[in-house]
């Protein structure tokens, strides 16, 4: 199989979601692309990384290039084992981020979050197992958490993230405006809404 790049892992990442919520068998390039916001040939080109050989003149068989995906991103499509992750920073964003639906559906699962204020985390009203970060250590290795979401205020990114590698985090969402510095072995994705924009712009 061909590597995939990353910009393509991410779109494919969305397309089998997106796939999941479909009911019909069968689904064209020009229809993905309509759902999507992406161009047919961009759609198409990360398709083929696949290498799928099932014809698309009438469509792509939804289940089969859903499984595709699912196999060549290490996604498990029947989610009965999932990722387990947590949110670090529980301010204004750390909260909204803790009761959105972002994990439904996916193979991740949020088992925890952390913050320093005592008083939030006992009054915070949510689902969600809420620790002190003084606890990080010990809960993200009972908890057997693989994945983090870093929210924290700038200046205690870089600390933060350190403590996250050393107990075995996998890999880190920051929030954050701090480029952070991690093992290569740690993945790191970085989201700046305004970095995003940027190069929506620049297309």
């Amino acid at each position: 199989m061909k590597k995939i790049p990353g910009p393509s892992k991410k779109r494919l990442f969305t397309l089998a979601r997106l796939l999941s919520q479909q009911k019909k068998e069968k689904i064209t390039s020009v229809e993905l692309s309509s759902l999507t916001g992406w161009g047919e040939a961009t759609i198409r080109r990360d398709i083929s990384l696949l290498e799928l050989h099932n014809g698309v003149s009438n469509g792509y068989d939804v289940k089969i290039l859903h499984d595709a995906i699912c196999a060549s991103l290490q996604i498990d499509s029947d989610q009965k084992e999932k990722h387990r992750c947590c949110i670090v920073g529980l301010g204004k964003l750390g909260e909204a981020l803790l009761e959105s639906s972002v994990f439904k559906g996916s193979s991740f699962e949020l088992v925890a979050g952390f913050d320093t204020n005592f008083n939030k985390i006992e009054i915070m009203k949510t689902e969600i197992p809420l620790f002190a970060t003084l606890d990080l250590e010990k809960k993200i290795r009972s908890l057997k958490i693989e994945y983090a979401v870093l929210a924290v205020p700038d200046e205690k990114a870089q600390f933060m993230a350190d403590r996250l590698v050393a107990c075995g985090i996998k890999g880190i969402v920051n929030y954050t405006n701090t480029v952070l510095s991690v093992p290569k072995e740690v993945r790191v994705e970085h989201v700046n809404t305004a970095v995003i924009l940027a190069g929506m712009c620049a297309c």
